[in-house]
C-alpha cells in the first residue's frame, strides 16, 4: 500500500441508509493514497456494522468506536486517530458524498501553490437531484493563494467537508471542534481562514452536501440550536475583534444576512420559549453590533433587526406574516423621490428609510423568436421592484445593447405590451406588474462587429418619476437559460444565450459547419459515419476531428477536404487549397463500431443524480495550430449526428428520442412526432406505450408520471446490427388536457425526450393561454407547461388580493398591507373606506375536498335537492380532480371560487377554509374532516418541536366558521375538538364516505368499481395505503401557494409492493393507495395496480380482502368491513414523536 498523502476523518451516527454510499465516494477516489478514520459515535443502528464491513475489505479504512458525544467529539476523536506525519487532513460527513476526483485534486492544488488549505464547491443533493449549493454561487472561476482578507465572499465558506488542510497548518494552531453544541464548523473555519498564509479556491465541485427533507424546517424552532448558532458567532466575532475591525464588522453583517435568517424566519413558527432565547441572544448580537453593520444591510432587514434590537416582538411577527405572504423585499412604498421610505406593518423610522439599491430594477425574457427577415424579436417584461409599474405614459423604457468588450452603445426601440407574467411571477400581492411588458426588434446587420467570441449584451433603462435605473435582461429561472441559434444567409451565425445570468446576442462568421451525414460500409471493419460539411473563412485548416465523451474518452479521426466530399458527392476529391466563396468541402469518417466498443461511461454522481448520456460525444475541429473549437451543424442534422442546443454538432450512439416536428391542436393539445433509436431487443414496430417504448409525462418537481395514452410508432429505418444505425423507430403523440398543472418532461422508455433544431424556431408552440404549451427547457429537453384552469391575469397573488377585497370586504383602508384583513398596517394619514354592501346568498352546495364531500353530494342529488351544486378543482398539487356528475367545477383561487365562497348557502369541506373567510349570517358550514386522527397534529403539537406556533394561533378562528364538525365516532370526537380547537357543535354520525361500507347494495357497488379497475374477479385484493412522512415534504417552490400548508410529500415507500406482488403469486392483485398529499408514481408491473387517482378510498377498501398500512386513517374505516389488517410501522418511534 502507498504511503497516505492524506488522512481522511468521518464521523458516523444512525446513517444506516446512507453510510455506505458515502464510504464507497472515498474509497473510490481517484487519490488512492488515502487513510480513513470511521469513528461510530454510538449508533444504535447498522452503521457501526456497516463501517466494520468497510474496514475488514480495505486496509487504508480504520474504525473506531465510543459512547455517542456528538459530531464535535467524534472529529477530534478522528483527528487523534490519525497519523500525524501525514501530509493532508480532510473531514467527511457520513451521510455526504464526494465528489470521485475531489482530493486528488485539491491535494494537488496545495502541492503546487503551497497554501494551507483547499476549498471546493459543492452541490446540493436532496431526491429530486442536484443544485448549486447557494452559499457558493459566487464560485464561479479558481482562485490560487488567495486569502479572505481579499476576498470577503469567502466568509460564506463555513464548513469543514469541502476543504483539505495542510496537517503542519491544523496542528500549528491547535485546531478543534467545539464539543457538546450544534454548528460546529464556523468557530473552527473562519479563524482557519484568517490563519491561513493563502487558500487555494476550486470552481469545480468537490462535495455532494446531502439535505434531508423536511428536517430542516422542523431544527429552526429548537431552543438550543438557536442558542449554538448565536454563541458560535459569538465566538467567531469575538475572535475577529482581535485581528481585524473591518473584518469583524463584515463578519457580523454577515451573520445577520445569513446565519441569524434562517432563525428570524421560524420565528413565527415558534414557541414562546424559542421567541425568549432568540430575542435574547440575537438582541445582544445586534446591540454590540452598533448601529454602522445594519445600515449597509437592504431595508428589510434593516427593519427587521431594528425591531429585534427594541425588542419589538409583536411587530417583528407581522412584519415576518406580511413577508410570508409577499416573499422577502416587498413593501409599499411612501415619500417623494429622495425621502422615500418602506410601508411595513407598524415600522416607522430610519430603518425604513431607502437607499438606490432599496428599489432594483428586474428585467426577466419571456419569448425570443428569429423572423423570415433575419430579426430576432424578443418579449419580456421590466419593471421597477416596488414602484408600480403603472400605465405606458408614466414610465419610461429604453432597450439598449452594450459591447461585451468596450464600451459601445446602442440604442434600440421598445414597445410597450403587457405583461400580466411580470404580476404573476413576482409572487406578491402589493404591486401590479402588468403593464410592464416590453418588446424589442435586435437586427445583426444593424450590430457592429465586436471582437472574436464577444457579443452584445442586452438590457433596459427603466425610469419613473425620481428614479432611473439600467438593467441586463435576465432568463425567468435557470432551466430556461438555453441558447437560440440562428444560421443567417450570409455565412454567419447569431447565437442568443446567457452570459452570467445576462442575455446576450454574438454574431460571428463560420468557421465551418456540418451539413450531411450518411452511413457507409467499411468492410470488415464495420459501418462508418460519413459526416460532409464545408470549412468557410478562418485564418487556420483544421487538420482533424476530435471526439470526446463526457469521462475523457476521445477519438481522432481524419478531415479530408475536396469539391466531390460527401454523401451527394461521392469520394472525397484533391485539396483545392483555400475556401472558394461557398467554402471548401471536406468529409470525415467516423468509425462506428470502434466508438460502440468503447466501454461505457461509468455514472459517478449519486444516484439521485440523472446519468448523462453515456453515448454522446461532442465532435470538435483540430486546427493546425494545435486548438479545439467546436464544429457547427446545421439544425436539421438527424440522429446520430446532429446540433446540441448550442448548435454544434454531437454523436449520439444511443439514439435518443427528439421531436423534429410540433403543431397545436384546435382542442388545446399538441402534435408532436419524431424518431428514436430503442435497444436492440425493442427495434421493431408497435405502439410507443408498448414494445416500441413507452411515452409519458413526468412532472418537474413533483414527479407524478401520466402515461401518453394516443402514441404510435409509424415507421422505421436502418441498418439491423450496427452499432449506432440500429432502426431509427418514428413516433407520434398526441398530448391532450386535461393535464394537472405545472411543467412535464416528455420521457421516451425512461430517457427525456429532445427537441431537434430544426423544430426550436417553432417554440414556444401551444393554442392560448388557457391551452398546453411545448417549451425548450434545459438546452434541447422539451417541456409541457400545463397552465392552471385561470386566465393568465387571474393567477397572481395581487389578483387574488382584489378578489378577496371584492368578495370577502373587512376593515380594510387604503394603507393595509397585510393579506390577513385582521393585522392591517394603516398610515397614520388614512381613513377608514366603508363597506360595500354583500351580495345575497345564493342557494348553491360549494364542495372542497374528496371522499365525505363527495358522498354528501351523491346523497343530495339522489334526493333531488334543487340547489346547485358547485366543486372546487385544482387543490391538489400534481393531479387532477374529479367533479361528479351534476357538479359545475370551480377552480381554486379563480373569482368564481371567491364568489362561491361568498355566497353559497351551503358550503361541504373536509379540510381548513382560507384563513381569511368568515362566515356570513346565513351560511351553513358542513366540516366533515378527512377520516379519524390517529398521529398528533394541530394543537396536539402544541408542546413538540414540531409545531408551527403561527398556523396553531389561526385554529381558533378557522373553527369558529363552521357550523357543524361531523365526527366519525365517540373516540375521534375529543380528538377532533382538542386538535382543532373547536368548541361548536358536534354530530357523531360517522364519516359519510363510510355509507358506501354499509350500504345494502355494497356487493353491486363492489363488482362494478373492480370491473373498472380491471381486478379478475377471482383475485384476492390486497390494498397498500400507507400515510405521508413529513420529512419527505418537497421543497416550497412545488407548491404555487406561498400561504399553503406543508406538503405536497415525495413517494418513497418503506414497502416494495412489486415485491409483494411476486411473495403472494398469481390470484393476487395489490392495489397502491398513495395519501392524496403524496405525489409521485408506482412504476407499473404484473400484479401491481396504482389506484391513487381513483375518485374514492372508500369504494378501495370495499373491494379490498386485506389493509396493509401504517398509520394512515383509512384503518378506522377499513374497521367497517370486519377484514383483516396487517401494519408495517417500521419507523414507530419516530412518527409517533413527530
Amino acid at each position: 500500500m502507498k504511503p497516505p498523502l492524506l488522512s481522511v476523518v468521518v464521523p458516523v451516527h444512525n446513517v444506516e441508509a446512507y453510510l455506505e454510499d458515502c464510504l464507497r465516494s472515498v474509497a473510490e477516489q481517484t487519490l488512492d493514497a488515502i487513510e480513513v478514520v470511521m469513528v461510530d459515535d454510538g449508533s444504535t443502528d447498522a452503521s457501526g456494522r456497516i463501517a466494520a464491513e468497510f474496514a475488514a475489505r480495505d486496509e487504508r479504512f480504520r474504525l473506531v468506536r465510543q459512547p455517542n458525544a456528538g459530531l464535535s467529539a467524534a472529529r477530534n476523536t478522528g483527528v487523534r486517530h490519525t497519523t500525524p506525519t501525514v501530509p493532508y487532513l480532510a473531514f467527511a460527513d457520513s451521510d455526504d458524498i464526494v465528489v470521485h476526483d475531489a482530493y486528488e485534486r485539491m491535494t494537488a492544488a496545495l502541492e503546487s501553490s503551497g497554501s494551507d488549505l483547499v476549498t471546493g464547491n459543492v452541490w446540493r443533493l436532496t431526491g429530486q437531484g442536484r443544485q448549486q449549493a447557494w452559499q457558493y454561487r459566487w464560485l464561479t472561476a479558481p482562485r490560487s493563494r488567495t486569502h479572505i482578507t481579499r476576498d470577503s465572499r469567502l466568509l460564506a465558506d463555513r464548513v469543514a467537508w469541502n476543504k483539505v488542510f495542510r496537517r503542519s497548518f491544523w496542528d500549528a494552531h491547535a485546531f478543534a471542534f467545539p464539543e457538546g453544541r450544534l454548528y460546529e464548523d464556523t468557530p473552527v473555519m473562519i479563524p482557519a481562514h484568517h490563519l491561513a498564509s493563502s487558500v487555494d479556491v476550486l470552481a469545480e465541485h468537490v462535495y455532494y452536501w446531502r439535505v434531508r427533507e423536511g428536517s430542516i424546517t422542523r431544527r429552526r424552532t429548537d431552543v438550543t440550536g438557536v442558542r449554538d448558532r448565536i454563541a458560535a458567532c459569538e465566538q467567531v466575532s469575538a475572535f475577529l475583534g482581535g485581528w481585524d475591525a473591518a473584518q469583524r464588522r463584515a463578519y457580523d453583517a454577515s451573520c445577520l444576512r445569513d446565519d441569524f435568517g434562517y432563525f428570524l424566519d421560524g420565528l413565527p413558527m415558534g414557541g414562546e420559549a424559542y421567541r425568549a432565547a432568540f430575542l435574547e441572544g440575537a438582541g445582544a448580537f445586534v446591540d454590540r453590533t452598533g448601529p454602522g453593520v445594519l445600515e449597509g444591510l437592504p431595508v428589510e432587514l434593516r427593519i427587521k433587526w431594528q425591531l429585534v434590537r427594541e425588542r419589538r416582538l409583536t411587530d417583528l411577527l407581522a412584519v415576518l406574516a406580511f413577508e410570508r405572504a409577499n416573499g422577502t423585499g416587498t413593501f409599499a412604498v411612501e415619500g417623494l423621490p429622495g425621502r422615500r421610505r418602506a410601508v411595513y406593518p407598524g415600522v416607522r423610522g430610519a430603518s425604513a428609510r431607502l437607499v438606490r439599491t432599496d428599489i432594483p430594477a428586474v428585467a426577466r425574457l419571456l419569448e425570443a423568436r428569429w423572423g423570415a427577415d433575419g430579426k430576432l424579436r424578443l418579449r419580456g417584461y421590466a419593471y421597477l421592484r416596488n414602484l408600480p409599474a403603472g400605465s405606458a405614459h408614466r414610465r419610461l423604457t429604453v432597450g439598449m445593447v452594450r459591447a461585451e468588450r468596450g464600451r459601445a452603445v446602442r440604442p434600440v426601440p421598445v414597445r410597450s405590451v403587457p405583461a400580466p407574467e411580470a404580476t404573476v411571477n413576482s409572487g406578491q400581492e402589493l404591486h401590479g406588474y402588468d403593464h410592464a411588458g416590453f418588446e424589442m426588434v435586435l437586427d445583426p446587420d444593424r450590430l457592429p462587429a465586436t471582437t472574436e467570441g464577444a457579443g452584445w449584451l442586452v438590457g433596459l433603462v427603466l425610469a419613473a418619476p425620481g428614479t432611473v435605473r439600467r438593467v441586463a435582461v435576465r432568463a425567468q429561472d435557470a432551466g430556461a437559460e438555453q441558447p437560440l441559434v440562428h444560421d443567417l444567409s450570409d455565412g454567419r451565425r447569431a447565437v442568443l444565450d446567457f452570459r452570467g445570468g445576462r442575455l446576450r446576442l454574438t454574431v460571428s462568421r463560420l468557421r465551418a459547419r456540418a451539413e450531411d451525414h450518411r452511413t457507409v460500409a467499411a468492410g470488415t471493419a464495420g459501418a462508418s459515419l460519413e459526416i460532409a460539411g464545408r470549412l468557410f473563412d478562418g485564418p487556420t485548416r483544421a487538420t482533424a476531428v476530435v471526439l470526446t465523451r463526457e469521462d475523457g474518452e476521445e477519438h481522432s479521426c481524419e478531415v479530408a477536404y475536396g469539391e466531390g466530399s460527401g454523401p451527394q458527392g461521392g469520394a472525397p476529391g484533391p485539396d483545392t487549397g483555400a475556401p472558394g466563396p461557398d467554402g471548401l468541402a471536406f468529409t470525415v469518417r467516423v468509425p462506428l463500431a470502434e466508438l460502440a466498443a468503447v466501454p461505457p461511461a461509468v455514472h459517478r454522481a449519486p444516484r439521485e443524480v440523472e446519468a448523462a448520456d453515456g453515448a454522446r460525444w461532442q465532435v470538435r475541429l483540430l486546427l493546425a495550430d494545435g486548438t479545439r473549437v467546436p464544429l457547427p451543424a446545421a439544425p436539421d442534422l438527424p440522429q446520430p449526428a446532429y446540433a446540441d442546443a448550442a448548435g454544434d454538432l454531437v454523436l449520439d450512439l444511443a439514439g435518443p428520442p427528439y421531436v423534429d416536428r410540433v403543431d397545436p391542436t384546435a382542442e388545446g393539445g399538441l402534435r408532436v412526432s419524431g424518431a428514436y433509436t430503442p435497444p436492440a431487443r425493442e427495434a421493431g414496430t408497435g405502439t410507443a406505450n408498448g414494445s416500441g417504448g413507452r411515452l409519458v409525462l413526468r412532472h418537474e418537481t413533483l414527479h407524478e408520471v401520466v402515461p401518453v395514452a394516443e402514441a404510435e410508432v409509424i415507421d422505421a429505418h436502418g441498418t439491423p446490427g450496427t452499432p449506432g444505425t440500429r432502426p431509427a423507430l418514428r413516433f407520434s403523440a398526441l398530448i391532450a388536457p386535461p393535464l394537472p398543472e405545472g411543467r412535464w418532461e416528455l420521457r421516451l422508455d425512461g430517457r427525456p425526450v429532445r427537441v431537434l433544431g430544426s423544430a426550436v424556431a417553432r417554440l414556444p408552440c401551444g393554442g392560448g393561454e388557457d391551452a398546453l404549451r411545448l417549451e425548450r427547457r434545459h438546452g434541447d429537453r422539451l417541456s409541457v407547461v400545463a397552465p392552471p384552469d385561470l386566465p393568465t391575469a387571474g393567477r397572481s397573488a395581487y389578483s387574488r388580493r382584489l378578489l378577496r377585497a371584492a368578495h370577502h370586504p373587512g376593515p380594510r383602508t387604503p394603507g393595509a398591507l397585510s393579506s390577513d384583513r385582521r393585522t392591517p398596517s394603516t398610515p397614520r394619514t388614512s381613513r377608514t373606506l366603508p363597506l360595500p354592501l354583500p351580495l345575497p346568498l345564493r342557494d348553491t352546495v360549494l364542495y372542497a375536498g374528496g371522499d365525505s364531500p363527495r358522498a354528501v353530494h351523491a346523497e343530495l342529488v339522489r334526493r333531488g335537492t334543487d340547489a346547485e351544486h358547485l366543486w372546487v378543482t385544482g387543490t391538489t398539487p400534481g393531479r387532477t380532480t374529479h367533479v361528479p356528475p351534476g357538479a359545475r367545477a370551480v377552480p381554486v383561487h379563480s373569482a368564481a371560487w371567491h364568489e362561491a365562497l361568498a355566497r353559497s348557502r351551503r358550503i361541504v369541506t373536509d379540510d381548513q377554509l382560507p384563513v381569511w373567510f368568515e362566515r356570513r349570517p346565513g351560511q351553513t358550514v358542513v366540516q366533515t374532516w378527512h377520516g379519524t386522527p390517529l398521529g398528533r397534529f394541530g394543537s396536539g403539537l402544541a408542546d413538540s418541536l414540531y409545531a408551527d406556533h403561527q398556523h396553531l394561533a389561526t385554529l381558533p378562528q378557522r373553527s369558529a366558521q363552521w357550523s357543524v364538525l361531523i365526527s366519525p365516532s365517540r373516540f375521534a370526537t375529543p380528538l377532533l375538538r382538542r386538535s382543532l380547537s373547536y368548541d361548536g357543535e358536534v354530530l357523531e354520525a360517522g364519516s359519510p364516505a363510510n355509507d358506501v361500507l354499509c350500504a345494502p347494495d355494497r356487493d353491486k357497488a363492489a363488482e362494478e368499481i373492480r370491473r373498472t379497475l380491471g381486478v379478475p374477479e377471482e383475485h384476492r385484493v390486497v390494498l397498500y395505503a400507507p400515510t405521508y412522512r413529513d420529512h419527505l415534504a418537497h421543497p416550497p417552490s412545488a407548491s404555487p401557494d406561498r400561504t399553503a400548508a406543508p406538503g405536497p410529500y415525495r413517494w418513497d415507500p418503506a414497502l416494495d409492493p412489486h415485491a409483494l406482488a411476486r411473495a403472494l403469486g398469481p390470484g393476487h392483485t395489490v392495489l397502491v393507495r398513495r395519501h392524496p398529499r403524496v405525489t409521485g408514481s408506482v412504476p407499473a408491473g404484473p400484479g401491481v395496480l396504482d389506484v391513487s387517482h381513483h375518485p374514492g378510498a372508500a369504494g378501495l377498501l370495499l373491494i379490498a380482502d386485506v389493509l396493509v398500512t401504517d398509520y394512515a386513517g383509512l384503518m378506522f374505516d377499513f374497521a367497517l368491513t370486519g377484514r383483516p389488517m396487517l401494519f408495517h410501522t417500521y419507523d414507530l418511534e419516530h412518527y409517533r414523536d413527530t
